[in-house]
């Protein structure tokens, strides 16, 4: 999103409507007057200059898409994007660009993420017995918890009034939220004073140093261990590996099933770039490569 306000305003953009109406909740953008702001449904067509654009959902978080573009002699290119595995829907191109945040083999996960979900659950119902919980996450993990938390527990909800206004999109788009209270009110203060209730922290809210007492848990997109979704500090403090990303097996059968002949594997975050391109490579038999992350067309070289 960096500059995102100067692009909008002379750049064409094709998004997909859940992140349409998310920046507008957020940034209050005034996207939905811009001419040159293209929300499209799944699957839809759109035609770009000599280009057929079409954006896939990869079920990673609320909005996230692959990007298909069919060029003018038929040749097929995409993106894939942070994306869940397995998908109801996958982009075939003859070359792609993959995300490789678990690009490396040792980057697999022997847990279902259905039993993840069971333990985290389990968690909360375990340390909302001692008091008030903390549930700290980023954008998408901290909302799936929360259909979890919504439909488990019987707990009232405690978050920023950022939050509150961000939730409403998701119920929109068929998120099963319930209530969460906004603690900058007078009925959030009062419940920050009781003595059980979930306190959760997301993207732009400042996490306490001194939780008073109080237990909390992290939510990662990233497992530390691949054996065990749930990692213990102390008796109050856990952290938990709730993921909706495809680990390394998840990654090649996903450039398997889009048909690509030729992988550029995304460097631009993590250090797996160069190794997951060596494993397509040995494992696939594709051509495949690391993108370069050179920026030297702002120089004109």
């Amino acid at each position: 999103m960096r500059d995102f306000h100067i692009s909008k305003g002379y750049q064409d953009i094709l998004l997909s409507r859940p992140t349409r109406d998310l920046l507008i909740s957020e940034f209050n953008f005034d996207l939905s007057s811009r001419i040159n702001i293209k929300a499209l449904n799944p699957l839809e067509p759109y035609g770009f200059e000599d280009s057929i654009v079409q954006l896939l959902p990869n079920d990673h978080i609320l909005g996230s898409v692959q990007v298909q573009v069919e060029l003018k002699d038929g040749m097929r290119v995409g993106y894939s994007g942070d994306f869940a595995w397995p998908l109801d829907n996958v982009i075939q191109v003859d070359a792609l660009v993959v995300d490789s945040t678990y690009g490396s083999p040792y980057s697999i996960r022997n847990y279902s993420q259905g039993d993840c979900e069971a333990q985290f659950i389990m968690l909360c119902r375990q340390l909302l017995t001692k008091g008030p919980l903390y549930v700290k996450a980023h954008t998408g993990t901290l909302h799936r918890a929360m259909q979890l938390i919504s439909t488990e527990l019987d707990a009232p909800l405690v978050g920023s009034s950022r939050l509150c206004k961000e939730l409403d999109v998701y119920r929109q788009y068929g998120y099963a939220i319930g209530q969460i209270v906004s603690w900058e009110t007078r009925e959030g203060q009062a419940l920050l004073k009781e003595s059980r209730f979930i306190r959760l922290f997301g993207k732009g809210d400042k996490y306490p140093v001194d939780t008073g007492g109080a237990s909390h848990i992290v939510l990662s997109a990233y497992f530390t261990r691949p054996d065990q979704a749930v990692v213990e500090y102390s008796p109050n403090s856990y952290a938990v590996a709730l993921s909706n990303h495809a680990d390394f097996h998840g990654t090649l059968e996903y450039i398997r099933a889009t048909g690509a002949k030729y992988v550029v594997t995304d460097n631009t975050r993590g250090v797996n770039g160069h190794t997951l391109a060596a494993e397509i490579q040995s494992r696939l038999g594709l051509a495949a490569r690391p993108s370069s992350n050179l920026m030297s067309h702002l120089w004109g070289e």
